[in-house]
């Protein structure tokens, strides 16, 4: 019989490709953000993978997001924003690097929903009690005193597209491993009763239906202590997007939704045949941030700074070639290397016109390659292109 490592590996393996597969699949491309524009609204953050990440539609509106504040608003009679955080390549082990910082205060209800991927990899369940009762202990002190932190229960595995297979059988009773030991959690800490959602069956020819199914299941939990907060109560203002340090940053990134601009998508294609790797990618550097200008059907728009690959580049403040990223110990407890499966990388700092390190052009590959024979030279003049393309968007400094 396997052991239980040699069984993570292979389903996590099987975990990557399938999502490098599914890259064409509609998924929303728009801000995760649902803004009604009523400064009294009700206020809940989504943090989570899986149902969040909005599987067959092209925008957050049909997903569950958008579902949810609809749902929230048939129930309490108020206008709901609903801010979602996340990523289908989060799991509960990197959920606290996704959230950062962020100012908690001015939401009425946080909402966990994270697993699903831990349970098709089989993350040990000491790791998740581990993970989760860290990300519990990150969140609780930053709510107001009358705002809850709820907990999401993992559909089963079975039911969504894609894992009603070996490998969805073999997640299954991780699955309820995993939710055990989160109602386990949930009791010792005092949290209200975890929200259990039904079978999903998300497709790529329709996820908006399953979407209104789990709203509605979220919105019967959140909606009775939603109705007893005051449509006075004093909250911060909901974080704003994001001020670029970069001045060229919002028009190139504005151009993500199709898949960054033309130039960049030759130089990235063109990057992906000499190099024989899956990926190449721009990305920038803003704040706590990389964002991605392209290749953003496999890439989420922005990871945490924390957990990107890029990030050892743009610390060296060089080109960066690590061979094969299982055994350099910068990569060794990253939670997105766990998830990706990328083995190798290569970086090289990209600057704006006054010399400042704006971002990375990156190669990631699956196949570990020889460091000390990678043509770096190349791969700078390739970024130069990019550095070049990159500066035709920066905004003129005024006199």
């Amino acid at each position: 019989m396997p052991s239980p490592a040699l069984v993570r590996f292979a389903l996590t393996a099987w975990y990557a490709f399938q999502l490098l597969e599914r890259a064409n699949e509609p998924k929303p491309r728009d801000s995760p953000e649902i803004r009604s524009g009523d400064p009294s609204a009700d206020r809940i953050l989504l943090l989570g993978n899986g149902p969040c990440h909005g599987w067959g539609v092209l925008t957050h509106q049909l997903g569950l997001p958008g579902q949810l504040a609809r749902a929230l608003r048939t129930r309490t009679g108020r206008a709901c924003d609903v801010d979602y955080v996340g990523a289908e390549s989060m799991n509960v082990r990197s959920a606290r690097a996704w959230l950062g910082d962020r100012d908690l205060e001015s939401y009425d209800a946080v909402v966990i929903v994270v697993g699903v991927n831990d349970a098709i990899r089989h993350t040990p369940v000491a790791t998740w009690r581990s993970a989760l009762t860290d990300l519990i202990a990150s969140i609780t002190p930053r709510l107001r005193p009358d705002a809850k932190l709820h907990l999401v229960g993992m559909p089963p595995i079975r039911s969504i597209a894609g894992y009603d297979n070996l490998v969805g059988r073999l997640a299954e009773p991780q699955r309820r491993r995993l939710q055990d030991e989160t109602t386990a959690i949930i009791r010792e800490l005092g949290l209200p009763e975890l929200i259990e959602l039904g079978p999903s069956g998300v497709t790529p020819e329709g996820g908006a239906p399953v979407y209104a199914v789990h709203a509605a299941t979220l919105a019967d939990a959140l909606a009775p202590e939603l109705v007893l907060r005051a449509a006075s109560t004093r909250r911060p203002a909901l974080p704003e997007a994001p001020a670029w340090e970069w001045s060229g940053a919002g028009a190139v990134l504005a151009q993500q939704e199709n898949g960054g601009t033309p130039a960049l998508r030759r130089l990235a294609e063109r990057a992906q045949r000499r190099f024989k790797v899956e990926f190449a990618v721009v990305s920038l550097v803003n704040d706590d941030r990389i964002w991605h200008a392209m290749n953003t059907e496999v890439f989420p728009p922005s990871v945490p700074l924390h957990l990107s690959f890029c990030k050892v580049t743009l610390e060296e403040k060089a080109p960066v070639v690590v061979g094969n990223t299982a055994l350099d110990p910068r990569f060794a407890d990253n939670p997105l290397k766990q998830l990706s499966f990328i083995n190798f990388y290569a970086g090289v700092p990209l600057e704006d016109s006054a010399g400042k390190i704006i971002g990375t052009f990156c190669l990631q590959g699956s196949r570990p390659k020889s460091a000390a024979r990678f043509p770096i030279d190349e791969l700078r003049e390739m970024a130069l292109e990019a550095q070049s393309e990159l500066r035709r968007h920066e905004v003129p400094v005024a006199h």
